[in-house]
């Protein structure tokens, strides 16, 4: 296995910052280890001093293109590879850099321990890559949740500062509401001295989001309290305006006397003979019943006497 002569590495200045690494892979006295980089230079990523004794530094890389195009607005890239010694290995790295869809270099360093590893070295190569882009990746995540973090913590607070503004307007309202209703319910000789005019609003840009939450919940408590003091001072200024309520005179009820009640005796119906129909009109042999028959007339009881049970009907 022949490799090219190397030309001098530059001499670079980068911090762990600027690229990230993956894992270490051991297969048979080989070491496989990949950098990945979005912003650096792909030479100067493969020139890295921690990687100079390497036996082969495959890098491969993809980029904007300078190159204008026909059609604009239309964004094109470029990319290359460097085997270094390890053929096709520049090609595989390029692989792993299409495949998640990112820009920037690619270097995957080994160390050659003397024995051939044959198509495994290529897989060993694609790991190594795809694990440095992965951790890379990590740290854009995490670095992006930090930013919505601060973001929504700024947005929470734009929001805070105007509800404090708007609430302290409102509390100084009910405190000369609460004044006013105060001297209403007391006496002309025990009404206090005017309040002393409000201090001014805090300076709640200069706070911090936690000290500006604090403020929120204490708005809360002082507008309740406020309230409540309204409405109990309303409730004085009712009572001591009202007059006593007046009793409800007695009446007197007379219990009068029931009216008489007639009752009446209900004719018998005379029994239809078998064969024969009923007759609408009355025998002149039947005997009509009088008056007195009909109707049974019964007096009303006198006031505080029993009717005598023992009597003859007469």
């Amino acid at each position: 296995m022949s490799k090219r002569p190397r030309s001098p590495s530059p001499v670079t200045d980068v911090s762990d910052h600027d690229f990230w690494t993956s894992e270490t892979i051991e297969d048979r006295a080989s070491t496989f280890q990949a950098f990945f980089s979005p912003t650096m230079p792909a030479k100067e990523l493969q020139n890295l001093d921690r990687i100079k004794d390497a036996s082969h530094r495959i890098l491969a890389w993809r980029k904007p293109s300078s190159q204008r195009t026909l059609v604009g607005g239309v964004r094109t890239l470029e990319s290359g590879t460097d085997d270094d010694g390890e053929r096709y290995g520049g090609r595989h790295v390029l692989k792993i850099i299409e495949e998640m869809r990112v820009e920037g270099a690619l270097v995957v360093a080994r160390w050659y321990g003397g024995v051939m590893l044959g198509p495994a070295r290529f897989a060993h190569i694609e790991n190594c890559a795809g694990d440095a882009i992965r951790a890379w990746r990590q740290k854009e995540d995490s670095e992006g949740q930090k930013r919505r973090r601060v973001e929504d913590e700024d947005m929470e607070k734009m929001s805070l500062i105007v509800e404090l503004t708007d609430r302290d307007q409102n509390i100084s309202v009910l405190r000369k509401l609460l004044e006013e209703k105060t001297k209403q319910a007391l006496p002309q000789t025990e009404q206090k001295a005017p309040s002393r005019p409000p201090a001014p609003a805090p300076d709640y840009g200069s706070m911090p989001l936690e000290r500006l939450r604090q403020f929120d919940k204490a708005r809360d408590s002082t507008v309740l309290f406020l309230l409540k003091k309204i409405d109990e001072a309303e409730k004085q200024d009712t009572s001591s305006t009202s007059g006593p309520i007046p009793q409800a005179s007695a009446v007197s009820v007379s219990r009068g006397l029931e009216a008489p009640v007639l009752y009446s005796k209900p004719l018998q119906e005379k029994p239809v003979l078998a064969g024969k129909e009923p007759s609408d009109t009355t025998s002149t042999t039947e005997k009509h019943p009088t008056s007195s028959e009909n109707h049974v007339k019964v007096a009303p009881l006198r006031p505080f006497e029993e009717e005598s049970s023992g009597g003859d009907d007469s």
